[in-house]
């Protein structure tokens, strides 16, 4: 989802006027902790989460996480809520047979390098990710669900953006307050200079829980050729678009326009032909081209996906060997104790 202004502001009106709906918003959601007993996985459950709603860098940490764990010997798979598809699962992505209207555009994006498994039902898409060979689940997203325990909560925070004002849905970003959050993550991943006011307040809260707090960077991965000074037409469909801009911009590509649209969008061939009518190449993310993925033949989307460029991203995290043996701990701590995070 795209955030609005006011999710930024303490004073902005819109979220003082809505204040009293976050106020439901916390009764609810704290009622659905008590009453939701979290199904224990028997195999280890990693959550990669964030605190608000809106883009933090998950999905690059997933992919960055999978890496790590297969380095180690680990059989890594994704369970993902398939979030803008049709398919209620469970069901284990397909890349030949997919596309993003039925599964999502970050599962079908994930599932180039990794086995993804979607559904609403995250205990039984881990089920069928077992019957596969896999030996540890990443959860994308769903920190806050109480439905499923985990054995490690990596939690993701923009460092431009950090906790916006710091209230609860719908009047500020929070998707569940800040210390029951903190009772339950175990390390917090900062992504970026740590620019914003919150974010500061938010590392010395998380270390006085006793938690670790890392640092990393979401930048344009390694290509085989250098495109500075190269002239290109932006355009994507993210929930922060103005930080696709930025990547663009620090890789020396020169812009002759750049087009957003909503998250998530679903383009139409209309705007395809529009931009295909361009006056330089098109450069999009690698989600929206997800997007675009398996498009009707001869269709103007089609054409689309097979003329945009994509700017491929990469994590890289500060001092990850310890942030990865932290995690190999806790999956043998949790196996061997049944001591996973639940509520």
């Amino acid at each position: 989802m795209s955030e609005p202004r006011f999710w930024q502001s303490k004073t902005h009106p819109t979220g003082l006027l809505l204040t009293p709906l976050a106020w439901v918003y916390r009764g609810l959601e704290a009622v659905n902790r008590k009453l939701t007993q979290p199904q224990h996985p028997g195999k280890a459950v990693i959550c990669v989460g964030n605190l608000t709603a809106g883009g933090a860098g998950k999905t690059p940490t997933v992919r960055w996480l999978a890496a790590q764990l297969a380095a180690r010997n680990m059989r890594p798979a994704v369970l993902s809520r398939g979030y803008g598809g049709s398919e209620k699962g469970p069901l284990k992505v397909d890349t030949a047979a997919h596309n993003a209207r039925q599964v999502g555009d970050e599962p079908l994006m994930l599932a180039k390098d990794l086995p993804v498994y979607i559904g609403a039902d995250r205990m039984a898409g881990l089920r069928q990710a077992v019957q596969d060979g896999a030996d540890v689940l990443i959860k994308d997203d769903g920190f806050q669900n109480p439905s499923l325990a985990h054995h490690f909560n990596l939690i993701v925070v923009d460092g431009a953006t950090g906790l916006g004002n710091q209230r609860l849905l719908p009047a500020g970003p929070l998707r569940q307050p800040l210390d029951v959050a903190l009772a339950r993550l175990d390390a917090l991943l900062v992504l970026g200079e740590a620019t914003h006011d919150s974010v500061d307040f938010l590392m010395d809260a998380v270390e006085a829980f006793g938690k670790p707090v890392f640092q990393g960077v979401v930048g344009a991965a390694q290509t085989d050729g250098n495109k500075s000074g190269e002239t290109v037409h932006g355009f994507c469909g993210i929930a922060k678009p103005e930080k696709f801009r930025a990547s663009l911009e620090a890789q020396g590509y020169r812009l002759s326009g750049f087009k957003r649209f909503a998250d998530h969008h679903n383009f139409t061939n209309a705007e395809a032909a529009q931009l295909l009518a361009a006056d330089a190449p098109l450069i999009t993310t690698e989600k929206d081209m997800a997007r675009l993925h398996n498009a009707p033949a001869n269709s103007p989307l089609a054409q689309l996906a097979a003329t945009a460029q994509v700017l491929p991203v990469a994590l890289s995290v500060d001092n990850e060997t310890a942030l990865v043996d932290a995690i190999e701990q806790a999956i043998q701590s949790g196996q061997a104790n049944r001591l996973y995070k639940s509520y």
